[in-house]
């Protein structure tokens, strides 16, 4: 927040009464210290409230002032204080109109109001600015997701692609996957979205069967950020026969396929 955001949100009012916890007191220490708007009003808040206490004090009696003066001028060690005389004096009681003492009261009631209805809404404008970031996260999020299904949709929808399906091996009939060969760039696209999770310390690996022999085509990715990869590109391949995906140990691209999970010819 800035100085004017912080001043006009009422959480000084309730520090400078004391009714604020300890992250709230720290921070305020910090934005007065970070901002000289912040101290000025502090100060002024601290100001008004001691003016406000003067303002409505009871003041002493004349007489206590008159003695009190009267004993250090005469440098008195203890003032004598005639107790009959005291006692025969009529005291004088001083009071408060109760419209005044109404006044004070609904002043008292409005302020403090004001305080929870300003602190009230300063607690909402953190809310509203948490709720909006967040807003804003998912909404990247969703541009993203957008642009790769786009991306996703050329590629599989490019007539120069030719449709290769990988059908799972007959101890995994599940492991099933799609390429997407241009016949033109020869570049090899795969949809890795139907392969089942690769177990912990292993991961898929891609294949051409080019000449009756496995060529390396690259580690196949099959989720990123937690989300389900549908077109990854492998490398290029001039000529091929079929594709292949392995599942092998983690680490770096293996010169020969383990065990084959899915095929498909061309």
């Amino acid at each position: 927040m800035n100085a004017q955001e912080i001043i006009s949100s009422g959480i000084l009012e309730l520090y400078c009464m004391g009714l604020t916890s300890a992250a709230e007191t720290a921070e305020v220490a910090a934005w007065s210290k970070q901002y000289p708007e912040v101290a000025a009003e502090i100060e002024a808040i601290q100001s008004g409230l001691e003016s406000y206490a003067q303002t409505h004090a009871v003041a002493p009696a004349a007489s206590v002032k008159e003695k009190l003066f009267a004993a250090i001028n005469t440098n008195a060690a203890a003032p004598v204080i005639d107790i009959k005389a005291e006692e025969k004096t009529t005291a004088k009681v001083y009071s408060i109109s109760p419209a005044w003492k109404y006044a004070a009261a609904a002043s008292v009631i409005l302020l403090v109001g004001s305080l929870i209805l300003n602190y009230t809404y300063y607690n909402k404008y953190q809310s509203a600015n948490t709720e909006l970031a967040t807003a804003k996260t998912e909404l990247e999020q969703q541009k993203e997701l957008a642009k790769n299904m786009e991306q996703d949709m050329g590629v599989m929808t490019k007539k120069n692609a030719m449709h290769v399906k990988l059908d799972g091996m007959p101890d995994v009939p599940d492991a099933a996957a799609r390429i997407y060969w241009m016949q033109d760039t020869k570049e090899v696209y795969i949809d890795p979205s139907n392969l089942p999770q690769a177990p912990a310390g292993k991961q898929y690996q891609f294949w051409a069967i080019v000449d009756g022999k496995p060529v390396n085509g690259g580690i196949i990715t099959t989720q990123i950020n937690g989300k389900t990869v549908h077109v990854q590109k492998m490398k290029s391949f001039g000529s091929a026969q079929a594709f292949a995906v392995s599942l092998e140990d983690a680490g770096p691209e293996k010169p020969l396929p383990t065990k084959v999970m899915s095929m498909g010819k061309i």
